[in-house]
């Protein structure tokens, strides 16, 4: 059976859908030749075993975590192997599926699937149709956002940055250091980030003192996240948040044009 890979968004538009709400994952694995198995897994979040010689497959996903969220992005991950590794048995780790390893380190493979899911789950179109609801890019429109088309905040706030709607970075850090960072294109490649958090960033303040969660953007000076030479001549606006014990992350919109990329 001769199969031709389609980018997720253009799945979605044959199919004439147009709100988050009508990403249904099941039905699209199905009408993809996919049948979906929820069951508990060890050491996986997701596998996919098919036949490319007649278009058919079981994707099994891991619910023994209840995360409903990460289901979907599991399931959105294997159908993206489906679509472009068909015929391959795949088993997919927690560190393959969604998180910045998968994305950044991992096989070409695991970033085509990642990339294919955050493209099914957060495509592009629809984003530009609910972004228009909001007058600022910060943390209350990425949550609102999430919900809406039910994907984590860390998710949907990648996706935003990716696709660069504001000069804008994502950074995760532990007591360790910095774990990962993704850019906007529009910010410039020189401004780079501290390997630790600084103590005057509101992201030390929850780290490490408990402190709640952002509310709001904070204006502050672009050397408390900056190691880059005259970096303290600009300003950038912070909202950081917790996403487990050990980690915290943080949205940072530059505000001056002199950081942009040129």
């Amino acid at each position: 059976m001769t199969h031709s890979p389609r980018p997720a968004e253009e799945i979605l538009k044959a199919l004439r859908l147009k709100q988050p709400k009508d990403i249904d994952l099941e039905a699209i694995a199905w009408l993809q030749g996919a049948k979906v198995d929820y069951r508990e897994m060890d050491g996986c979040e997701a596998c996919i075993h098919g036949r490319a010689d007649v278009g058919r497959a079981i994707i099994a996903v891991n619910n023994a975590h209840g995360n409903l969220q990460r289901q979907r992005f599991s399931l959105a991950h294997e159908l993206g192997h489906w679509e472009w590794h068909r015929g391959q048995h795949l088993f997919c780790a927690k560190e393959d599926i969604g998180g910045s390893k998968g994305r950044e380190r991992g096989l070409s493979r695991e970033r085509g699937a990642n990339r294919f899911a955050s493209e099914l789950l957060m495509p592009e179109f629809m984003l530009k149709n609910a972004l228009r609801d909001f007058s600022a890019f910060n943390m209350r429109a990425v949550r609102l956002l999430s919900e809406a088309f039910s994907v984590s905040k860390t998710a949907m706030a990648y996706r935003l940055v990716d696709l660069d709607f504001e000069p804008s970075l994502l950074a995760s850090y532990s007591r360790e250091g910095l774990n990962w960072f993704r850019r906007s294109k529009s910010v410039g490649e020189r401004w780079f980030l501290r390997r630790t958090l600084d103590p005057q960033s509101n992201a030390h303040d929850i780290l490490y003192k408990d402190a709640r969660d952002d509310t709001s953007l904070s204006l502050m000076e672009a050397d408390t996240w900056f190691d880059t030479e005259g970096a303290d001549r600009y300003e950038l606006a912070e909202q950081s948040f917790r996403v487990g014990d050990n980690e915290v992350m943080t949205l940072l919109v530059l505000k001056s044009e002199y950081m942009m990329a040129r």
